[in-house]
């Protein structure tokens, strides 16, 4: 999972800000409105709405850290000319943490699949290998 500045690769001010492999995420990405303040250690006056913000976590250096992300502009606006309101935002946000999510359950279901064909005792149906393949199966049956 890249996060760069959306210029293309080829592009002379192309950025890379922070490169996570999925191997390294733990669960999934969550909102924080309603479920957790946003950690601020800077100028009060600058702090974002929780409503616009989302969490991941994952592995850096070694350790579980939180990693969070904001949503001010829209995905094409790259100039950063109209900034969202919050509902707008908020909005933004569950459309990036519900696409995240996707993609994050696509890795961890083909590990599991994995993990399950190649096991050689039984499994119970709530071993932690089988969570992606239940959530695959309620997200298709039910």
């Amino acid at each position: 999972m890249n996060f760069t500045n959306g210029k293309a690769k080829h592009e002379k001010d192309y950025k890379n800000y922070i490169k996570i492999p999925f191997k390294d995420i733990f669960g999934f990405g969550s909102t924080l409105y309603g479920k957790e303040v946003l950690p601020w250690k800077l100028d009060i006056q600058d702090k974002p709405n929780e409503f616009r913000c989302f969490k991941i976590t994952a592995k850096i250096s070694d350790e579980k850290t939180p990693i969070y992300f904001c949503v001010f502009y829209e995905k094409e606006d790259w100039e950063r000319k109209s900034r969202l309101n919050t509902s707008e935002a908020m909005y933004t946000n569950d459309i990036w943490v519900s696409s995240l999510n996707r993609k994050i359950l696509a890795y961890k279901l083909a590990l599991s699949q994995d993990k399950v064909e190649r096991t050689e005792s039984d499994l119970d149906c709530n071993a932690h290998i089988m969570e992606p393949i239940k959530i695959e199966y309620r997200n298709r049956v039910i």
